[in-house]
């Protein structure tokens, strides 16, 4: 191979092992921003941290005062769900450039595995549409009912501090619809992105490690994919 072609192909992988770098961080941040709305969810759900205020009765002579100290994680939590909201978002439209970075160069040095990459590119996209908080950007931002609109993944401040606790109210109770649409909107859909997340990272990684020559290429098993 002549020397000119080496410094090519050496160019190409460089390339491609930086953009999948910064793809691994990328995957790794959403990651987390996912996991931190499911948790900050069942926290919210089963314990007081979305009360303002933690009221306490002192007794002092002759009567009892009430006291409203003030809960600590009540402002951190806002604070952490409204950058998840931004990083979600910004996060997924970057990571996607990304990946269609790493298409691009791989057409245009017709490496193989570049299948496997434009179909992570697509799931990307899909993501971002997952990702972005309709419900805030159409003004409805409770999605209450009966003028409910089709959310995001990404729940805002307001969404779970008002409806995390949904049917434990047992003089209220909802009824079973409502219970799997809570339940899906605050819960599944987020499992669902993470899924689509780590697809992303499979497919992704499988093409790159093809066109760095770090896996064997089988043209059957890519036409089966």
């Amino acid at each position: 191979m002549p020397d000119s072609a080496i410094a090519t192909a050496a160019d190409y992988a460089d390339a491609l092992i930086t953009a999948r770098r910064a793809k691994n961080v990328l995957v790794l941040l959403l990651l987390l921003m996912l996991l931190a709305q499911l948790a900050i969810f069942f926290s919210a759900r089963y314990t007081n941290v979305m009360t303002p205020a933690i009221v306490s009765a002192t007794t002092t002579a002759p009567a009892t005062a009430v006291v409203a100290e003030p809960n600590q994680w009540f402002e951190k939590l806002q604070y952490v769900v409204g950058l998840t909201d931004f990083l979600g978002v910004t996060l997924s439209i970057v990571l996607s450039i990304i990946v269609l970075l790493l298409v691009q160069i791989m057409l245009v040095g017709r490496l193989i595995g570049v299948s496997r990459v434009t179909s992570a590119f697509i799931w990307a996209l899909i993501l971002i549409v997952l990702l972005f908080p309709w419900q805030a950007f159409l003004n409805n931002v409770a999605f209450d009912r009966p003028e409910f609109k089709i959310p995001g993944v990404l729940y805002t401040w307001d969404e779970v501090r008002l409806f995390a606790k949904f049917g434990m109210d047992r003089e209220h109770p909802i009824p079973v619809t409502q219970l799997i649409l809570e339940w899906s909107r605050f819960v599944a859909f987020p499992i669902i992105s993470v899924l689509i997340l780590l697809a992303i990272q499979i497919k992704s990684n499988r093409g790159l490690r093809q066109a760095l020559g770090e896996a064997d290429y089988a043209i059957d098993e890519t036409l089966r994919t």
